[in-house]
């Protein structure tokens, strides 16, 4: 059976169309403008969280900030901050505090975590490399939810905790 010469050309653009769709979609959805850019963790990060027994993909439950060590609401706003282990995450790392920096948007707190501080070690820290969670609801990866606040440049959780997942690059 002979095909008109349009039929052709039509499906081989269809599969190609189909082909391009497919792999666009196994990238996943597009990278959030806001989010900072990928990155690598600190030198010798991998090591000192092995040494610590964590692993990629391990979640530490955290008060995102020490600052504000009270239940209810916070206040966040781009800055350095120390979480502070809470529940098994205290008994994983008694005593120790985790320290990283926040990025915040008018509905998201993102934070990457890049230094741990641990009581055997004084004031020094050792690498670490982690990023912050929902403990409730991120399904994204993308943070904590957050609303906007009165205050310029800050944005409101609806309580202070989250989760620090341990990874080995940043996303």
């Amino acid at each position: 059976m002979r095909w008109p010469r349009w039929t052709v050309v039509g499906l081989g653009l269809l599969v190609a169309a189909g082909c391009r769709t497919s792999s666009a979609s196994s990238q996943g959805p597009a990278r959030p403008k806001w989010m900072p850019p990928e990155g690598t963790c600190p030198r010798g990060a991998l090591l000192q969280m092995e040494r610590l027994g964590l692993k990629p993909g391990d979640k530490v439950p955290v008060i995102v900030d020490a600052i504000q060590d009270h239940p209810g609401p916070a206040r966040y706003n781009y800055s350095f901050v120390i979480a502070l282990p809470r529940e098994q995450g205290e008994q994983q790392l008694p005593g120790a505090r985790i320290g990283g920096r926040l990025y915040v948007t008018k509905h998201r707190v993102f934070g990457r975590y890049d230094r741990i501080f641990l009581p055997e070690a004084g004031a020094m820290s050792v690498p670490f490399c982690g990023i912050l969670l929902d403990s409730r609801w991120d399904k994204d990866g993308e943070g904590l939810i957050a609303y906007p606040s009165p205050m310029k440049g800050f944005s409101v959780v609806q309580d202070n905790t989250g989760v620090i997942q341990v990874v080995d690059r940043y996303p």
